[in-house]
């Protein structure tokens, strides 16, 4: 018989002891690896053989430039743009044109990245900007609004399709203190200018008016029809203010103003009205498309600006 064999099995608290003494060992030895192999695929990347510089133009291209390509697809672009003909078209004389002037272009470009163009010049940062913006909305402005986008637009910026009213406004003018008025004072002048506007509205004459108060044409106007803006830079703010309520054949109070007492006589008034959406339209589709230029740009800096660490000088703000 063979002796019994009995086997002890250490208690969970000593197996707890073994296993921390061999948990260091391990921890010590992953990250030590982990950075092993970093340093590793770091030297690897640092002492492998540079890439050679290409010697031919990798298919796509048209033309390499100290290894910059241009796109055989931009060169077809710009082809077609400057002869207004499809590219299969264009002669060998023009196509050689075109390549000349990308290469210049590149040349030049590559020039002003070495130069620090972007950082030190004005007008290639704003250039950049506006590029940059044309971009973020191209693919915005490739989708065609719908009948029902513009009429909303229209909608909601009605007054903006507001056509110019017209008017053919005579006006007369009573001066008073002057070297050739010297005997007619501002009270006088008054009450002959009401008397005159009494008359006008009862049917006298301008001539009559004229020869029998004084009053003369002020010069401010042409007696012709006239837009409303053009009207209102030539009687100033004061009595365009007036012209503008009048209707046809009526007669305006008098009007005290520097040069005298002024009279207006509205001949023809064409009052100022909101373009039916079929007449606007056009400019309603430009507006439209103005507006989500403006949207998406604004919506780009605003990510941009959540995105970015501004940090501004004491005491200045934006």
């Amino acid at each position: 018989m063979s002796p019994l064999t009995v086997t002890t099995r250490p208690s969970p608290f000593k197996q707890l002891l073994a296993d921390l003494a061999s948990r260091p060992q391990r921890s010590l030895a992953l990250p030590a690896a982990g950075i092993a192999v970093g340093l590793a695929v770091a030297c690897f990347g640092l002492f492998r053989p540079a890439r050679p510089p290409l010697t031919a133009v990798p298919p796509g291209y048209v033309a390499l430039i100290n290894q910059k390509g241009i796109l055989t697809s931009d060169f077809i672009a710009q082809t077609e743009s400057e002869t207004g003909a499809e590219f299969s078209d264009a002669t060998a004389a023009e196509r050689r044109k075109v390549l000349h002037e990308m290469i210049d272009e590149e040349l030049l470009v590559q020039r002003g990245v070495v130069l620090d163009l972007p950082e030190t010049t004005t007008e290639v940062r704003d250039t950049m900007a506006a590029a940059v913006n044309a971009q973020v909305v191209a693919p915005l402005l490739a989708l065609a609004p719908t009948e029902a986008q513009l009429h909303a637009f229209y909608d909601t910026h009605r007054l903006k399709y507001t056509t110019g009213g017209t008017m053919i406004v005579h006006d007369l003018v009573l001066h008073y203190g002057g070297d050739q008025d010297a005997d007619q004072s501002l009270p006088q002048a008054e009450e002959d200018a009401a008397e005159a506007v009494y008359q006008l509205r009862s049917g006298a004459s301008v001539d009559y008016i004229k020869e029998h108060f004084g009053f003369v044409d002020s010069g401010r106007m042409d007696n012709t029809e006239q837009l409303d803006f053009a009207a209102k830079i030539h009687l100033g703010a004061k009595l365009y203010q007036i012209a503008e309520t009048l209707g046809n054949g009526e007669v305006s109070d008098p009007i005290v103003d520097t040069d005298g007492i002024h009279v207006l006589m509205m001949e023809s008034r064409q009052q100022p009205s909101i373009a039916d959406f079929s007449v606007a339209r056009t400019q309603v589709y430009s507006d439209y498309r103005q507006a989500e230029f403006q949207r998406a740009t604004q919506e780009n800096l605003q990510i941009l600006r959540s995105e970015s660490q501004i940090l501004l000088a004491p005491g200045e703000s934006e």
